[in-house]
């Protein structure tokens, strides 16, 4: 037999009260419920998306083939030559920045992929890594979205050797 519950919930941004039927009611602190949703949407990308220290996004990075480190925005466009094309490259004017630059319908895009408390985003989804943001979309073949557009991953731009 199918019951169908009822989640009720009135937010006042500093508590949370829910009511529930099959737990009755409870209030927690309005950022207790903000961590959890945070936590719950990185735990949502598929694995455990714990973001990486520092030290160990950038030794992670430094072993894809994608990673291109330091390099300026004009040469980073000039490895661009199709659709689909793409590198990232640490940002030269914020450290600890990093910026995948890629070419749709003929554009060059620069998308940043850390946001200002250092979380590795998209417009929908959170990231344990850079790495993991861009391994993910290669994998299932999705776009990242941003605000004003979208960029297919489709072929990596090795690094020279």
């Amino acid at each position: 037999m199918n019951h169908l519950l009822f989640y009720y919930c009135l937010v006042d941004f500093t508590f949370k009260f829910c009511f529930n039927p099959e737990f009755n009611f409870y209030a927690e602190p309005f950022s207790t419920s903000l961590t959890m949703a945070t936590q719950g949407a990185m735990l949502s990308s598929g694995r455990n998306a714990i973001p990486l220290n520092p030290a160990s996004q950038k030794a992670q990075l430094h072993g894809e083939t994608w990673f291109h480190g330091p390099i300026s925005r004009k040469e980073a466009e000039a490895l661009l030559l199709k659709d689909g094309d793409f590198l990232v490259r640490e940002s030269q004017g914020s450290p600890g920045q990093y910026v995948l630059t890629g070419m749709q319908s003929g554009i060059k895009k620069h998308l940043l992929l850390v946001d200002p408390e250092g979380v590795v985003r998209t417009k929908d989804r959170m990231f344990e890594s850079v790495s993991h943001l861009i391994n993910y979309h290669c994998e299932n073949e999705l776009p990242i979205i941003s605000a004003e557009s979208a960029l297919v991953l489709r072929h990596p731009v090795h690094r020279p050797r």
